[in-house]
């Protein structure tokens, strides 16, 4: 995935990012969730969780034998924008 650009799987359950367009996340705390050799492999599943509450939200691949990319769950997204921009 190109920063800055989102897909979204079949059914919408998923948007998938770059793994860096996904501020506000943390490793998961779990260390059998973080595998990898140099990334995260993400065949354990959720990987990722939102840094303030600790829910899980995603599953990140980005080791070196994996396409880099971040699967997030839809239902795990809201929209915040940023200080500034539109509105009144």
């Amino acid at each position: 995935m190109a920063r800055g650009t989102f897909k979204a799987n079949l059914d919408g359950s998923l948007l998938i990012l770059h793994p860096d367009d996904v501020p506000g996340t943390a490793r998961h705390p779990d260390p059998l969730r973080v595998s990898g050799c140099c990334g995260l492999d993400g065949r354990d599943g959720p990987n990722l969780v939102c840094a303030g509450c600790g829910v899980e939200v995603a599953t990140e691949e980005s080791d070196c034998w994996t396409d880099n990319f971040v699967a997030v769950t839809a239902a795990a997204v809201t929209e915040e924008r940023e200080a500034g921009a539109g509105g009144g």
